[in-house]
């Protein structure tokens, strides 16, 4: 997942380099300069890259030995797309086209991430489990996100297989797992903002999951994204 990791910046300075450079942090598009030796030393913008041209682009800077620097003061606005359909095309696009990044900067292995929660610096994920050569490439990202609709799908196959006891324990997983996913959007003093950022939220790690398998089938790798996985 290459989303969010802006969301953790807030300092001015040098960005850290990360241990897994696929998740390391990245400057937006829509709000960056590079000094003119850098495309000198690795090329322009990979005009394969339907979307993550940015994120692939500040990979290949670092790679290259630069450093990126972030300045809080370089503000710009963006408008994004006002309408319901634009707004799940765009997360499902960067879901889809997410896998190629991953494959482009990493060998083949099988990778499982955790995210970070809160607001700290550096990687918004650890690599807690690595197992280099892999057949194929996989990544996957453990979010609370996708454990409950794990949890929940296997509460459904165990309730319908009569199995009412492991249905119940699970059932009980999706709900916790559910209000640890929900709960940075509730806020008390406006209920009705809480119901619709949720739903916005819950619609854009839908989209975002999605895509990335589709994406990620075509490449023929396996990749569940990371998601937005609490309210920054």
């Amino acid at each position: 997942m290459i989303i969010q990791i802006l969301s953790n910046l807030c300092d001015e300075g040098y960005l850290e380099k990360g241990a897994y450079g696929f998740t390391s942090a990245f400057f937006s598009g829509a709000n960056v300069a590079f000094r003119r030796e850098v495309f000198g030393q690795i090329g322009l913008y990979d005009e394969s890259c339907a979307t993550g041209e940015d994120h692939d682009i500040c990979l290949r800077t670092v790679g290259a030995g630069w450093d990126l620097y972030f300045q809080p003061k370089a503000l710009v606005r963006h408008k994004n797309k006002g309408t319901m359909r634009g707004f799940v095309r765009k997360w499902f696009n960067y879901g889809f086209n997410h896998p190629y990044i991953y494959k482009k900067h990493s060998s083949k292995t099988l990778q499982v991430y955790l995210v970070n929660r809160g607001p700290k610096k550096g990687d918004l994920y650890r690599c807690i489990l690595e197992k280099r050569h892999f057949p194929l490439h996989v990544a996957i990202f453990a979010t609370s996100f996708l454990a409950m609709h794990i949890s929940l799908l296997l509460t459904i196959v165990t309730a319908l297989l009569g199995f009412n006891i492991a249905a119940w324990v699970l059932g009980s997983i999706t709900m916790l797992t559910g209000i640890h996913y929900f709960k940075s959007d509730v806020d008390g003093r406006h209920p009705l903002r809480s119901i619709v950022f949720a739903g916005l939220r819950y619609t854009a790690n839908l989209a975002l999951l999605l895509g990335g398998a589709l994406g990620a089938s075509r490449l023929k790798m396996l990749y569940i994204s990371g998601t937005l996985d609490y309210k920054g």
